[in-house]
């Protein structure tokens, strides 16, 4: 009966079936997502990116604090021996930093927000790709499964066939013993596939911030492409280096804002003589002037004469505009060399997957057809149909593996160009 089965079994037929079913059970239990729902739900809920969103509201609030002016005094004097003198008044005294001042605390404060911005876009560019990646490889660990699930049917019989064949003397204990090996090796890589989906599958929730297990919702494994053609690459038009531009500019407006700290400040106060009737303890004559109380005002100007402190701080300043010059150099030309080599592993992968999907695909299904053909008309033995058939099964995996591996290399690409969408 399980050999009569097995002459009617096609290869890619049963891989199909089994992919389904699997797909199917673990359908039914959980919710299957797109790749772009997975990265709009992480848009929302992903935490490393609130925490970026709240830094870049933070940094807005914050240059409101530009143009925080000193407190305002408000003082009262009653001389009780000065008579209606100006000593007996209210003052009202404010100190200005030089006008320009405050706007250059603005302008530093506003290239800070594009430095959180900046930095929320490579967070941004970062989340797609984490999720892209492990999005492919639940793909490629659930195609691993069905095809393992096939292999699994096909030793079992196996194991049957021989347990059966030794016991009525038709073949030796050896015979069986690779039977049994064959299937308990498949049953260990069956677990592994089925760990290897588990693990994605936390590793998808702690990114996307949910509790809930999330499928992929292709029934197969899809070829990627990339965002943008893969030799096409200016690293200063990365999210890297628009990282680095914002920082410089940030060193540049505390450069210009240390210079603006040799500007003297200005002060003003304005006063009003004030008497007190109820207030005279020495019965001396306090009248007020004629015509109305005295009125009176000061101007001031702080002249920085010991600058040592401001110019250290411009002259720190300016080291800092230039070590971040030499850092986004560097930065950039190890971008660059990150991303040849990303290249060539991208070369590497479409070479193998091109094969697979000229030759290697179409290899695994001749030799299911012609195994089976061979065993029907008796010109194979069973033991030489299982091998082909594991040969053929090898061959599929091999194909899972490059598409895996070339989608891989898709996403490192699209990440490196900041085109991670």
């Amino acid at each position: 009966m399980g050999i009569e089965n097995l002459r009617k079994m096609k290869s890619k037929t049963v891989i199909t079936i089994f992919s389904l079913i699997f797909a199917l059970q673990i359908s039914a239990q959980e919710v299957k997502k797109s790749l772009q729902e997975c990265i709009d739900i992480a848009m929302q809920n992903n935490l490393t990116l609130q925490s970026g969103k709240i830094a870049v509201e933070r940094a807005k609030a914050l240059q409101g604090t530009a143009f925080n002016i000193d407190k305002t005094q408000l003082s009262l004097s009653q001389d009780p021996t000065s008579g209606g003198s100006p000593d007996n008044s209210m003052s009202v005294s404010q100190t200005f930093d030089f006008p320009t001042v405050y706007a250059s605390r603005h302008s530093l404060l506003k290239a800070e927000t594009g430095v959180e911005r900046s930095n929320l876009e490579v967070t941004r560019n970062e989340l797609v790709r984490q999720i892209s990646s492990i999005y492919c490889q639940l793909l490629y660990a659930r195609e691993n499964i069905g095809i393992l699930q096939v292999q699994d049917s096909i030793y079992g019989k196996f194991v049957f066939l021989a347990t059966a064949k030794f016991k009525a003397g038709e073949t030796n204990r050896l015979e069986q013993m690779n039977a049994e090996r064959l299937y308990s090796e498949n049953k260990i890589a069956l677990h592994q596939a089925e760990k290897d989906y588990q693990s994605a599958q936390l590793a998808l929730q702690r990114w996307l911030n949910t509790d809930e297990p999330v499928n992929p919702a292709e029934t197969t494994m899809t070829v990627m492409e990339a965002a943008y053609p893969p030799d096409d690459f200016d690293p200063s038009q990365t999210p890297v280096s628009r990282v680095f531009e914002s920082k410089k500019a940030v060193a540049e407006k505390s450069l210009s804002l240390a210079k603006q700290e040799f500007l003297p400040s200005l002060s003003f106060t304005l006063r009003s003589q004030l008497l007190i009737s109820g207030f005279n303890p020495y019965n001396i004559q306090r009248e007020r002037f004629a015509n109305g109380n005295f009125m009176g005002f000061e101007a001031g100007i702080g002249i920085p004469l010991f600058f040592g402190g401001q110019r250290a701080e411009a002259k720190a300043a300016k080291r800092e505009v230039e070590m971040l010059k030499v850092q986004q150099e560097d930065a950039l030309l190890s971008l660059d060399r990150e991303f040849q080599i990303a290249l060539n592993e991208y070369v590497k992968a479409k070479n193998t997957l091109d094969y697979y999907q000229t030759q290697g695909n179409a290899q695994a299904e001749e030799i299911s057809r012609m195994s089976q053909l061979s065993y029907e008309k008796g010109e194979i033995g069973y033991i030489e149909y299982i091998q082909n058939l594991k040969t053929a099964a090898e061959l599929h995996l091999q194909f899972a593996d490059a598409v895996n591996t070339y989608n891989q290399s898709v996403i490192t690409i699209n990440y490196l160009q900041g085109h991670s969408k």
